[in-house]
């Protein structure tokens, strides 16, 4: 089911200083994909973390799902951002997110970004809706570490976080089938919510890869 086009062009760009790669039309069978995914309702995202808004102001999901056939996609881009191979259960499950919002007062895109973060290396996300060319994803500059993000508050207690503590670096255009690859070890990253697209019944959904920087990049080789 997770057979990917190797012949694909694979697009690369430089951002600040780092390789930001994208991959039209990745997998051969983008449509079989997101059947599979619908079929299996995903669990809620950090169900047990308190406080919380997850449920009540917006559906924040997630796939976590034993599956052998994604390790050789795994590989592939691995291959390209050159970065550590995650631990064995990691490259043989699909990740997944699956979000959608309420209309209220609460996600107010409009002056907020949501929850910037930093990850252990370069993610892959492969968008899986089929009209959405906008809510991709953004690249940052943190512009107040001291505060940002904040230390001990849970990710969907206070998820949006104001812009004015952020450079928007770039934003990577969201397509149907489309892979993109960055360094989120580098960049503070987040999915780029700036309409109401994902507000009501539709979710928001991606497939995901994470990869590990190499510990000589981090300096501890």
């Amino acid at each position: 089911m997770f057979e990917f086009n190797r012949d694909s062009e694979v697009k690369k760009r430089i951002i600040e200083g780092s390789a930001v790669y994208t991959i039209d039309n990745f997998y051969k069978n983008p449509d079989e994909i997101v059947e599979y995914l619908q079929s299996i309702p995903p669990p809620v995202w950090k169900e047990k973390e308190q406080p919380s808004n997850n449920q009540i102001e917006f559906d924040d999901r997630r796939h976590y799902l034993w599956n052998p056939d994604i390790r050789a996609a795994y590989e592939y881009v691995c291959s390209i951002c050159g970065h550590n191979m995650p631990n064995e259960q990691d490259a043989n499950s699909i990740t997944t997110n699956f979000t959608r919002f309420k209309d209220t007062s609460f996600n107010n895109f409009e002056d907020n970004y949501w929850w910037p973060h930093w990850d252990s290396g370069y993610n892959g996300v492969v968008y899986l809706n089929k009209d959405d060319t906008t809510s991709g994803t953004n690249l940052y500059e943190n512009l107040d570490p001291d505060n940002e993000p904040p230390d001990g508050v849970p990710e969907h207690y206070q998820p949006w976080r104001p812009k004015s503590k952020y450079r928007l670096v770039k934003s990577l255009e969201a397509k149907y089938n489309r892979l993109v690859l960055f360094d989120g070890y580098k960049f503070p990253h987040a999915m780029n919510i700036s309409n109401k697209q994902y507000f009501g019944d539709t979710y928001r959904m991606n497939q995901v890869f994470f990869y590990d920087t190499p510990l000589d990049e981090l300096g501890l080789a």
